[in-house]
């Protein structure tokens, strides 16, 4: 028994009773301290070892070089069961060639990182990497907590394609709370149904685009919850209308899309009077213009559904005029819309989450597996 390397190594019930250095690498040999154990099937004591065999477990490294442990895995016999039992270790999992710290340092590693960089810094190969990962990311036990505010959103795994991903997150605290493959409200629904239901029961509020399949998901999953519908999502729908407008007025100097389509006071001084000369010498499309400065001034403004609702309402008589199809859509969910007005919920956390699934998919070499993918997703919002 060495007590210093003891101190160093702090492995439950065990002791170093020699090592060796063998190039870049440090082997330790460890003794079990304990002298018994306790039957799984009776609970009895056991003391009599059967048999005694050593196994290698890569432990984390100590001043830059690699440490292995030649371990024993005793097996006792029980006579009352008349049964043979292989002594759990607290410090390595169940036919784990590694140490459990280990594990959750690789864990940590990938969370900041990536699979391939790992990989090559530990000099394991992608698969094992891989497979510690997911180990210790399926071992963390995850539950919804108590949201109050949700946010249902979805993107596209590829770019063009429609191969979508199911964003369930917290407004409260702007984390995933589930991820699905697709969209169809029936897997989203089946998914969903899962989850504790006293979570679901206190949702007050679901964020979403006006994608018709998530209305049936809200009332199916989170029975108490008022539909808000994004108006991000609604002011996109505003601005692609107007850009279209633009084009069949054929005004299409350089820069005028982005200052018909930003808010007016995030311009530079410049630049609103830049917009206001084209504006003045396009007289229709100065309506438009402020017509859609009106719903935003709306948006900005009321702080009630009623008040929401009643301007919305007399907003709706001019602007369906010029904007057929926003009109027609807002008139369609108009309660869901005026339900922004009383808290002012909105999806914007979903933009954050968004950023982080890019980050996260170009730093994985995109993702073939989408169990991998998801795994990675949710550890990498436990910070």
């Amino acid at each position: 028994m060495d007590i210093y390397l003891d101190t160093l190594l702090h492995l439950p019930f065990a002791t170093v009773e020699n090592f060796q250095e063998v190039d870049n690498f440090i082997y330790f040999k460890i003794g079990l301290i304990n002298e018994e154990i306790e039957c799984p099937h009776c609970q009895k004591k056991l003391t009599e070892i059967h048999q005694t065999e050593y196994v290698l477990i890569r432990d984390l490294s100590v001043f830059g070089r690699k440490v292995y442990l030649r371990v024993p895995r005793r097996q006792y016999y029980c006579e009352m069961c008349d049964k043979y039992s292989t002594e759990r270790l607290e410090f390595v999992g169940w036919r784990h060639r590694d140490t459990s710290r280990y594990e959750e340092n690789i864990h940590e590693k990938v969370r900041h990182s990536n699979i391939e960089q790992v990989s090559r810094e530990e000099e394991l190969s992608r698969e094992i990497v891989q497979s510690i990962f997911n180990n210790v990311e399926k071992s963390k036990k995850r539950e919804w907590g108590n949201p109050k505010k949700v946010g249902i959103d979805e993107f596209s795994e590829r770019k063009g394609h429609k191969n979508f991903v199911t964003v369930v997150s917290s407004i409260d605290n702007g984390k995933p709370l589930e991820i699905i493959e697709g969209r169809e409200g029936k897997k989203l629904i089946e998914v969903l149904s899962e989850k504790e239901l006293e979570a679901r029961k206190g949702v007050e509020e679901v964020s979403v685009d006006m994608w018709a399949g998530f209305v049936k998901v809200i009332e199916e999953i989170f029975p108490n919850a008022k539909i808000v519908y994004d108006r991000f999502h609604v002011m996109q729908q505003v601005n692609r209308e107007l850009n279209k407008l633009r084009k069949l007025m054929k005004v299409t100097k350089k820069g005028i899309k982005f200052l018909l389509l930003s808010n007016r006071e995030k311009l530079k001084k410049e630049e609103q009077e830049k917009l206001d000369k084209i504006l003045i010498e396009n007289p229709c499309l100065k309506i438009a213009y402020e017509i859609k400065e009106e719903l935003r001034d709306i948006y900005e403004k009321r702080q009630t559904f009623k008040g929401g609702k009643r301007e919305l309402e007399k907003w709706l008589r001019t602007a369906s005029l010029l904007y057929r199809k926003s009109g027609q859509m807002i008139k369609s969910h108009l309660e869901g819309i005026c339900n922004y007005f009383t808290n002012r919920t909105t999806n914007a956390t979903a933009e954050g989450i968004n950023t982080k699934i890019k980050l996260i998919m170009r730093q994985g070499y995109g993702f073939n597996n989408f169990d991998n993918f998801k795994l990675r997703l949710l550890a990498a919002f436990d910070d």
